[in-house]
């Protein structure tokens, strides 16, 4: 996967920016140690083996399995109460009292 232009000239130098996870601190230490691995092994062999520090990267700034499991978890919510097992009312839990925090 290339994150470079397709055509370089003088004005792509010029407004091109590095996407990076380095400001954040909940995925900034797997972006690094993705990056020296890759860097260490290389883009071919890095491929075979870096894939977990790398899948736990993407899993980190994509959050896949976590959205995956919220969705499951909201349309087993609404199946409940289209059967009628849940009232509309306990589909969610309640808020906490305005003064709690």
């Amino acid at each position: 996967m290339s994150l470079g232009p397709f055509f370089r000239s003088p004005f792509t130098d010029l407004t091109a920016s590095m996407v990076n996870f380095q400001q954040y601190d909940k995925c900034g230490e797997l972006e690094m140690a993705s990056i020296d691995c890759l860097e260490a092994y290389g883009m071919n062999r890095g491929q075979e083996k870096c894939a977990d520090v790398v899948n736990d990267f993407l899993e980190c700034a994509y959050m896949r399995k976590q959205i995956q499991r919220f969705n499951a978890m909201r349309l087993e919510r609404h199946r409940q109460g289209l059967q009628g097992e849940r009232k509309s009312s306990e589909y969610y839990a309640k808020p906490p009292r305005v003064d709690a925090y």
